[in-house]
């Protein structure tokens, strides 16, 4: 049964039959709420957990990785003149072959966004023995690639320099848009998919036969998604 009337500036608690307790102070009416238990308060945060660990295994299943390799080199070999040389993103399974291999194994698919060319001059001075001439270079996709220095210097991004200087050069998927395709690690690129740099000297001027002219650097940046 209600208490009764409570006279002014008296305090009473009344208790509702269906809400929460009800406070009468003076005139006015402060309505009181259950505070949650320990066991919602650690099932609300065992939630928020669960769900930020769910976002980092998201974020965590594609990877961009940067893959180098040393040890290829532009030389004359037998004749006067480098020969049409090509790095494609196809090989990106080989030159890094370990390192590839370790993220091969933890993902099941990769691409490769694009690939820094760089050359170190081995011959940075003209000598007596030592001639030196013009390099270039351009940016293939495909199976388009070319076979002779007249095709490279057509390219529409052809680039020139002494073979007596350094130079670096990127080259991206833009100008190929199969090159966003995803491929299974456990397969080459598909050569539709393929984009490449290509670099050749001219016979005029003539260079030094049997000469490295050039050591080469080659960065990969390479997508890797489907953690396994």
């Amino acid at each position: 049964m209600p208490c009764a009337q409570p006279a002014r500036n008296d305090r009473l608690c009344h208790f509702n039959e269906v809400a929460s307790p009800v406070w009468l102070i003076g005139h006015a009416v402060v309505r009181t709420y259950p505070i949650p238990n320990k066991s919602a308060r650690r099932s609300a945060s065992r939630r928020k957990k669960n769900k930020q660990m769910g976002a980092s295994r998201d974020a965590g299943d594609q990877i961009v990785k940067r893959l180098t390799f040393q040890g290829q080199t532009l030389a004359t070999g037998a004749g006067t003149a480098i020969p049409v040389f090509e790095i494609s993103t196809g090989d990106v399974q080989a030159y890094p072959a370990a390192e590839f291999a370790s993220f091969a194994a933890r993902y099941q698919q990769y691409r490769v966004r694009s690939m820094r060319v760089s050359g170190k001059a081995t011959q940075p001075v003209q000598t007596s023995t030592i001639s030196h001439g013009c390099l270039f270079r351009g940016d293939f996709i495909g199976s388009s690639g070319p076979s002779t220095v007249a095709q490279v210097f057509s390219d529409e991004n052809a680039r020139m320099n002494s073979t007596c200087k350094d130079f670096t050069d990127v080259v991206d998927w833009s100008r190929n848009p199969n090159a966003r395709l995803w491929n299974p690690t456990s397969a080459i690129i598909p050569t539709a998919n393929l984009f490449s740099w290509v670099g050749a000297s001219a016979q005029v001027p003539a260079l030094t036969t049997a000469t490295t002219y050039y050591a080469l650097e080659v960065e990969w940046e390479v997508e890797f998604r489907g953690a396994q």
